[in-house]
């Protein structure tokens, strides 16, 4: 039975990985170094820090910390979102107040950091229809695809884990809510390369075809 549903942010309901992997060039760029979409997909769904401790490494950034890296690109990030706003995925705000006008608690679940969910959840007006935030790197020790973030935001809730549904783009995303004993529908986001979302339980092609009637079904 449905009781709540959980929200990734990243790719579900801000499409952000555009600008990510720009963001990630432009610093690899000052290195003389560039990522191609192909090798970028293995960090779907991963915390910037876990991202980037990889990265560094695969590169041979030798003089520059894993902090330092996540700063850099952050900085970029931050200066494409000021000149170009952030990007709504398509039919997920109004998923989201359909649901808040049933009565149906919700939860955003985050690799993201708690200030950058609060900031995108206030800019699209939503902020309000969610009744908890998770981050994964700010509020969990282990990241995505651990059930971590997921564990928690049902506990904020109040609610068990296998009564929630969990809207995921990623497959760490997807695995990290079925560990959770949660249910799962995918969304195949055609930023997100080749996601097989193997994990989920019913797939979509556009959060157009996400409704209440669908949550409670797939929920069931």
């Amino acid at each position: 039975m449905l009781e709540a549903v959980i929200f990734d942010m990243d790719g579900v309901i801000v499409d952000t990985e555009p600008v990510y992997f720009r963001a990630i060039n432009g610093f690899l760029n000052q290195f003389g170094y560039h990522m191609d979409k192909k090798y970028n997909e293995k960090f779907f769904g991963v915390s910037s820090y876990d991202a980037w401790s990889t990265i560094k490494k695969d590169f041979a950034l030798e003089n520059v910390s894993v902090e330092e890296c996540v700063q850099g690109m952050m900085q970029i990030r931050n200066q494409i979102i000021k000149e170009e706003g952030y990007a709504p995925i398509k039919g997920t705000v109004s998923l989201i107040k359909e649901l808040h006008e049933a009565g149906i608690p919700m939860a955003v679940a985050s690799s993201s950091a708690l200030k950058d969910i609060e900031e995108i959840t206030k800019y699209f007006g939503i902020r309000d229809c969610f009744k908890d935030i998770v981050s994964g790197i700010d509020e969990c020790e282990n990241a995505k695809p651990f059930p971590d973030v997921f564990l928690k935001a049902a506990d904020k809730l109040g609610i068990r884990p296998d009564r929630c549904l969990v809207i995921e783009d990623s497959d760490n995303g997807a695995l990290a809510a079925k560990r959770a004993e949660m249910k799962v529908i995918g969304y195949r986001n055609p930023d997100f390369g080749n996601q097989a979302l193997e994990n989920a339980d019913y797939i979509v092609e556009t959060m157009e075809d996400v409704n209440l009637k669908l949550c409670q079904k797939v929920g069931e």
